[in-house]
């Protein structure tokens, strides 16, 4: 859950008509990426692309000119009262912009996810990499890349993804799908020279390490199997639906724009609540000490909410693990109001119940040792800098190396409750038979095979879950 300071920060630009102006055009937009017209039509989406990229041009520029103005107030020793209270607006005026980018990327993201029908091992591997450079269609880069993705999109008739578009699609300049398979592409010398697995196999002598991440996506993307350390590491189909509670969510946002505030227990150890901050703004004279007390007040060990989504570092982080909003089988309303703020939806877990309810189901509980916790914790501190940089391959050895909440064992089988178990508990609101399918498929799968394997796991038809 995002502190105090970036909740206040997110509260204050919710109350901007600028802002909103924008998350309305935005809403436009994200309805013309999934009319179903238009959401796989290669040709349509390529202009949709173009037209993103000029709004996502100009949101750049007012970002521009609010660091540097930002950074002339901060150059200065000290400062007025006058000129605190101007810094204090410039800086809402670059959180504003940046805000406005996360969204259009989000949208473009829905775009990519579609059109990979989903493939969530692909697009986690390919959101294996590092920021993204400011949008300018009229550079002569953007200009070249664009003339390269309409070609390869008019000679073979595939989708063509501009990559810097996204915040999923870190590897490569552009993403070709064609029949739901993607090839990657690196574009050099304003598109002049197109770097690919076809290129790349030409090359006599050592490629570059960008070359080889480009290489190992594109092995996940045709094999299916990603190379993780020594081991070869595959797609495994759980032959279970992917069961949510997202229905419930949907009818606590339906629920909030009379209430303002809503939360229900939609499972033994986890709690959704609803803050509808639009309801809030458009209510004069409400009373926000009795909305306050419609607050949940359910012990939480663990709570994302889709604020979380606001998060991201000097170096382009974001939260990999969270399926866009703009493909959650919500209305277009509800979605953009869950990527633009104006909805707060928190998921509260409570580890003890959560234990509580594996125990009952036969699942023996091991608590994390502290000193093993503690030396994953360090190592993290020491290393996260680097770990999606051209200095390391796509995956690594320490990988497979989260500990977890906890580990639950059935007989010599164990298993920790990892970041994308709990992760997708609380951002796709998972139900408790669904946890529990998960498990026993590991287990099965272990008696199966005398052993324990690492393994990509996809759900069965997941793709019918999205939108």
């Amino acid at each position: 859950m995002l502190g105090k300071e970036k909740s206040s920060k997110i509260s204050q630009i919710l109350a901007s008509s600028y802002y909103q102006k924008w998350v309305k055009y935005f809403q436009g937009v994200l309805r013309l990426t999934r009319d179903k017209r238009y959401r796989t039509n290669g040709k349509k989406l390529l202009v949709t692309q173009y037209g993103i990229a000029k709004t996502e041009t100009q949101l750049w520029e007012k970002l521009k000119e609010g660091r540097e103005l930002a950074k002339k107030y901060h150059d200065k020793p000290n400062l007025t009262d006058k000129e605190e209270r101007e810094l204090k607006g410039i800086e809402n005026h670059i959180f504003i912009h940046e805000q406005l980018i996360r969204i259009s990327k989000t949208i473009c993201d829905g775009i990519a996810w579609r059109n990979l029908n989903y493939n969530q091992m692909f697009l986690l591997s390919a959101a294996r990499g590092f920021g993204y450079v400011a949008i300018d269609y009229k550079s002569k880069d953007f200009r070249g890349m664009y003339i390269v993705a309409y070609n390869i999109s008019e000679r073979l008739g595939s989708t063509v993804i501009i990559n810097d578009l996204t915040r999923f699609l870190r590897i490569g300049d552009l993403t070709d799908i064609k029949d739901g398979v993607p090839f990657i592409h690196e574009l050099k010398e304003y598109g002049k020279e197109v770097k690919n697995m076809f290129t790349l196999r030409k090359v006599k002598g050592k490629i570059s390490r960008q070359a080889v991440r480009l290489l190992e996506l594109q092995r996940i993307a045709l094999s299916a199997e990603a190379k993780v350390g020594n081991q070869i590491i595959g797609k495994s189909v759980i032959d279970l639906p992917l069961q949510t509670n997202l229905a419930k969510v949907e009818r606590l946002i339906k629920r909030s724009k009379k209430e303002i505030i809503v939360h229900e227990q939609v499972e033994s150890f986890l709690t959704i609540e609803v803050t509808n901050f639009q309801e809030i703004k458009s209510h004069k004279g409400f009373d926000i000490e009795a909305i306050k007390a419609k607050s949940s007040r359910i012990r939480a060990d663990i709570v994302h909410s889709n604020w979380d989504s606001f998060y991201s570092d000097e170096r382009g982080n974001f939260m990999r693990m969270f399926v866009p909003y703009s493909i959650f089988p919500f209305t277009n309303e509800n979605c953009i109001n869950l990527m633009s703020g104006n909805y707060l939806v928190k998921s509260m877990l409570s580890i003890s119940k959560l234990k509580e309810f594996l125990i009952q189901n036969g699942w023996e509980i091991e608590d994390v040792d502290e000193a093993a916790l503690d030396r994953q914790i360090k190592k993290y501190d020491i290393t996260h800098s680097d770990i999606f940089s051209l200095n390391n391959p796509l995956y690594t050895e320490d990988t497979l190396s989260d500990i977890g909440l906890f580990t639950v064992r059935k007989g010599p089988f164990s298993m920790s409750m990892d970041t994308w178990l709990y992760g997708k508990l609380t951002s796709e609101y998972l139900t408790s038979k669904c946890i529990l399918d998960i498990l026993n498929f590991a287990y099965e799968r272990a008696a199966k095979r005398q052993s324990g394997d690492s393994y990509f796991p996809v759900f069965k038809d997941e793709s019918k879950l999205w939108n």
